[in-house]
């Protein structure tokens, strides 16, 4: 059985998948962090905060990307608060097609997702949780 935490993040997955911002913003800390390679790649200095910072999150994938399908395979629970998965994206822009691994840091509490924090290559996530 996953614990509540898995269980919240795999919620956040098919919320994303949907990109049903009412449903992440039901789940989201009101103080969200979010660090993401979209925000990098749309010239954000900063992670996306709070429940607005999911909204312009959705708004910069969709114009990021004509397609974007995150695959978390791997669920790692680090502490009771932290959890690592690892997995796949897949993204296209016109012709340019990205598929790749990819790892997600995760943090909850309160039952609530705290931050969420992208590394395009898992093994800088492995290192940096050692």
């Amino acid at each position: 059985m996953a614990s509540k935490a898995e269980q919240l993040v795999r919620q956040a997955y098919k919320a994303f998948s949907k990109r049903d911002l009412e449903a992440l913003k039901e789940i989201a800390d009101p103080n969200i962090e979010v660090h993401t390679v979209t925000g990098m790649l749309a010239g954000r200095e900063e992670p996306y905060r709070g429940h607005e910072g999911l909204d312009e999150y959705l708004r910069d994938v969709a114009e990021m990307w004509d397609e974007i399908e995150l695959t978390p395979a791997d669920f790692h629970e680090l502490s009771d608060s932290r959890l690592m998965v690892f997995g796949r994206v897949r993204a296209r822009r016109e012709l340019a097609v990205i598929d790749a691994p990819n790892a997600w840091l995760w943090e909850v509490g309160e039952g609530r997702i705290r931050s969420a924090r992208v590394f395009g290559d898992p093994q800088t996530a492995r290192e940096q949780i050692g």
